[in-house]
């Protein structure tokens, strides 16, 4: 699987669990959501920055 490819799956899953947190309001939802964007961020723009 590409990189990039995996960086759209992480974001969708950090969109979800920012849904999910709308009905359950856990302070430990968003502090996984945003470790999975920032690792989404880096795994996407890392390829770029090699080259």
């Amino acid at each position: 699987m590409h990189i990039r490819t995996v960086a759209a799956i992480l974001i969708w899953f950090v969109v979800a669990l920012l849904i999910l947190n709308k009905f359950l309001r856990s302070e430990w939802i968003w502090l996984i959501a945003i470790a999975m964007t920032i690792t989404a961020v880096i795994a996407y723009f890392i390829p770029r920055i090699r080259k």
